[in-house]
């Protein structure tokens, strides 16, 4: 029940049939109070499929050291330090996080965290997406000669990325990957 930043004098009392006793006066001033940690949520980069990068920026430590600090995510609702949490160190600053495993074609929420003496504060929610992966079909084979053949494919959106690289990979035994042989044919969505 005291105030902030006043002066108060304090005596220890006790009262018997002869009357009440003091002790001597002891003087204190009680401060600003301790208070939560201020901190944003950093905006979140670097999204791929399966990883992201955000973290935050603690302005002050609301009077009491920051002993813990981290970013949290969930998939749904608003995360707290009971969902997916990275931790990154401790004090007031900046940091930064790497957000893993993430699952393609996900949508995230994230907020920052800083715990002090007083209790956990939560930078703001940001909402992101994580990409899919590209809906794509190949195009029947052409032009077949014993040297060559013309084929090529159909990218109906980029999932939420960047088509950074396209083409064809073949090979003689079946699956082919861009580990065999392949074509680079631009990027971007489209035929």
């Amino acid at each position: 029940g005291i105030t902030t930043n006043i002066n108060y004098y304090v005596r220890a009392y006790a009262q018997n049939q002869a009357g009440i006793a003091y002790s001597q006066e002891v003087q204190f001033n009680s401060g600003n109070a301790i208070t939560l940690p201020v901190l944003t949520t950093s905006a979140v980069i670097n999204v791929t499929g399966t990883q992201a990068t955000s973290g935050g920026s603690i302005t002050s430590d609301g009077g009491s050291p920051v002993t813990d600090r981290g970013v949290c995510w969930s998939t749904s609702g608003t995360p707290d330090i009971n969902s997916t949490v990275i931790h990154s160190g401790t004090g007031t600053g900046s940091f930064n996080s790497t957000l893993s495993p993430l699952v393609n074609g996900t949508h995230y929420y994230v907020r920052a965290f800083a715990k002090n003496i007083i209790g956990i504060a939560y930078g703001q929610l940001i909402e992101f997406n994580t990409p899919y992966l590209p809906p794509i079909t190949t195009n029947p084979i052409i032009n077949i000669t014993q040297t060559s053949a013309t084929s090529g494919g159909n990218i109906q959106n980029s999932g939420g990325g960047t088509i950074s690289q396209r083409g064809v990979c073949w090979n003689t035994t079946g699956n082919p990957t861009t580990s065999n042989s392949k074509t680079i044919n631009g990027t971007g969505p489209g035929v």
